[in-house]
């Protein structure tokens, strides 16, 4: 999730860093082996357009591949990217929902879509029109970004902290910050090995990798962009989530209502067990939550594989 905001002068001070790192959802890693698990369930007609589209964008000299893609929309955030689109689409992965009735309406309120404001709903809709209707616009220029887009911000809505805020529930006149920037003004003490900022929203970026250790939350390594689909590392992830597989997953192609099934994971498991009120500093993150949050987190990651498949069977398996 991007800008969001909290209520002191250290939230403030957090919620600064969110508006730099908290639109990833899932780190580089997580978004690619949606893709993967995606990308292993396409019919033949649907990957090979997948490949002919991820080979239009380009990576530093290097073109991206059916898997990689989904993280071109991350990659592009970087300062130094070369892309025309630098910077663009940030509002686009998330979208505040709260957990209290008490909270903003947030769909009473939708904000305006542009390629710097909006939100993921809208967002997302208008990609797989794009490709459903053959038919670019000044949003989204061509075909493969509208790809690169869609399979992103469907691993996105996945992430439960993508869908999700915790609003102040007793907010001042003045005010400048009302919500918790969908964790990211929770600082997490015992978080280590993260470059991004140690609050609850990275902790659930990479939550599937993560794991507790004498008091401390700790991460395994990350795969690369690079050769990836021929990676072994990549194989033995898909063995790891292999448990995780839905039964009867839902895949009916409906945007809305996967982001609010995810919200509520978010609300009754993210903060409804993280046992601290609205305005907590220095969380320690306790054994019981961070393995149950792993177990969550894999779970979304294979879903999420599936209903992208799904979807993209339906645009150009046809």
């Amino acid at each position: 999730m991007n800008v969001r905001h909290l209520k002191c002068i250290v939230f403030g001070w957090l919620w600064a860093i969110a508006a730099t790192y908290n639109v990833g959802a899932w780190d580089g890693t997580g978004h690619m082996l949606v893709a993967q698990v995606a990308y292993d369930r396409l019919n033949p007609k649907a990957k090979a357009r997948v490949d002919e589209l991820a080979s239009q964008l380009d990576r530093t000299g290097t073109a991206y591949n059916a898997v990689s893609l989904a993280c071109w929309p991350d990659d592009i955030k970087d300062k130094n990217s070369k892309s025309p689109l630098q910077g663009k689409f940030r509002p686009w992965h998330y979208i505040d929902i709260g957990c209290s009735t008490n909270d903003p309406d947030v769909f009473a309120h939708l904000p305006a879509l542009s390629q710097t404001n909006g939100e993921v709903i809208t967002a997302l809709n208008l990609c797989i029109d794009v490709i459903r209707n053959k038919k670019t616009n000044e949003l989204v220029p061509t075909e493969a970004v509208a790809l690169a887009l869609v399979m992103h911000f469907v691993g996105d809505i996945h992430q439960p902290l993508h869908t999700s805020a915790r609003y102040n529930p007793d907010p001042k006149p003045g005010d400048k910050y009302k919500d918790d920037a969908g964790g990211n003004g929770v600082s997490v003490a015992n978080l280590v090995d993260t470059p991004w900022g140690k609050n609850l929203h990275t902790f659930w970026d990479e939550a599937y990798r993560r794991y507790y250790e004498n008091g401390e939350v700790k991460a395994t390594a990350e795969l690369t962009e690079v050769d990836v689909m021929s990676n072994p590392a990549t194989k033995e992830w898909l063995k790891k989530l292999e448990p995780y597989a839905p039964a009867n997953p839902d895949l009916h192609i409906d945007v809305k209502k996967w982001v609010l099934e995810t919200h509520g994971l978010a609300c009754a498991e993210v903060y409804g067990k993280l046992g601290e009120p609205y305005g907590a500093r220095n969380v320690m993150l306790q054994e019981k939550y961070v393995t149950d949050s792993v177990q969550i987190a894999r779970r979304q990651i294979v879903l999420a594989g599936y209903r992208l498949a799904a979807l993209l069977n339906e645009l150009y398996g046809k």
